[in-house]
């Protein structure tokens, strides 16, 4: 019941007249926490932070990835090799160790054994109770729970996400990553923006907090987001007046982009009622092919076709509007 989502972008570290671009990181994501049976969204961040460089966004079972945080904590202390690849490694690590943990509980603990013990007096026990216990065991999947995790190893940028399983997974060259349940809306997002981890600061933020915005659709995502950057030095949360302005520019284009949506469907319901129209349909009867069926409900799109002529009418025509939309918005050219 959440949404996370983490881009790769360009970041130029020259300063101004210089050129020396390097692989940085924006992440995003809402407030909504799952835990038990319920998801309440709260007044605190789901953005956690290992390293200075290394952040972890979360979805799913709350409790469990509480108890990962704090094993990873333990785990990479006393650790100098603290690269994201490695507290990747070291988080699911410590989630596969958790639901063994909890599988023993269910199915050997009630027989006075754990792993060890189980694997130690196999000699002495039936072949199908041995066969039916192991099943249990590889078979228990646990709450569901996914993490991503982000940070510089000092040079450049990483992404990697962390399965149900405590498999890892690097998206460096994919350039984007989310999780939750609106991890699908988010990425259709990105991939419909043919998203690149070579975008600039502009394109990746602008990106990321629609692929969020556009997640929102999904059942359970929270409307509250927490955008920080990640560069080879460190992370930041967004400035505020930036994060401000993102939100405003966004609802601005978003508002064009169903007013376009308005007269396409106006558009199409002119040419339907058309003479052009008619004349297709007879030179389908000519050439023997399927008549194609005018009946639509022109009632219903009655309204959209007078909001068109409206629009028509304004100042800013529809091609200006295209025009100026950002990328993630603009209509494919032909």
């Amino acid at each position: 019941m959440t949404v996370c989502v983490a881009t790769l972008f360009s970041w130029n570290y020259g300063g101004v007249g210089k050129h020396e671009p390097k692989r940085a990181a924006i992440v995003a994501s809402d407030r909504m926490i799952t835990a038990w049976d319920s998801a309440y969204e709260p007044n605190q961040l789901k953005v956690g932070f290992f390293t200075p460089q290394t952040v972890i966004l979360i979805a799913g079972d709350y409790a469990l990835h509480s108890e990962a945080i704090a094993e990873t904590y333990k785990q990479i202390h006393h650790n100098p090799n603290k690269t994201p690849h490695n507290i990747a490694l070291n988080y699911g690590q410590a989630v596969q160790k958790i639901k063994r943990r909890q599988a023993e509980d269910l199915f050997l603990a009630p027989l006075g054994m754990n792993t060890d013990t189980f694997i130690a007096q196999q000699k002495d026990m039936d072949a199908g109770f041995i066969n039916r216990l192991t099943n249990q065991m590889q078979e228990y999947r646990g709450e569901d729970v996914e993490a991503l995790i982000v940070g510089s190893d000092g040079d450049i940028a990483h992404i990697y996400t962390v399965d149900t399983r405590g498999m890892i997974h690097c998206l460096n060259d994919v350039g984007f990553a989310a999780i939750g349940i609106g991890a699908w809306h988010a990425k259709s997002r990105l991939m419909h923006a043919k998203y690149t981890n070579t975008a600039n600061f502009a394109s990746a933020l602008m990106a990321t907090f629609a692929a969020k915005k556009g997640a929102e659709i999904a059942p359970g995502v929270g409307e509250f987001t927490d955008t920080y950057v990640i560069l080879k030095d460190g992370h930041f949360r967004l400035w505020d007046h930036l994060d401000k302005k993102i939100h405003e520019i966004y609802d601005h284009y978003n508002g064009q982009t169903n007013e376009l949506t308005v007269q396409a469907i106006a558009e199409v319901q002119t040419y339907i009622d058309s003479p052009q129209m008619i004349q297709g349909q007879a030179t389908n009867e000519q050439e023997g092919k399927p008549r194609p069926d005018p009946q639509v409900d022109a009632s219903a799109s009655q309204q959209a076709a007078e909001t068109a002529r409206g629009h028509e009418n304004s100042e800013a025509g529809v091609e200006d509007k295209k025009d100026k939309s950002p990328f993630f918005f603009r209509k494919k050219e032909e």
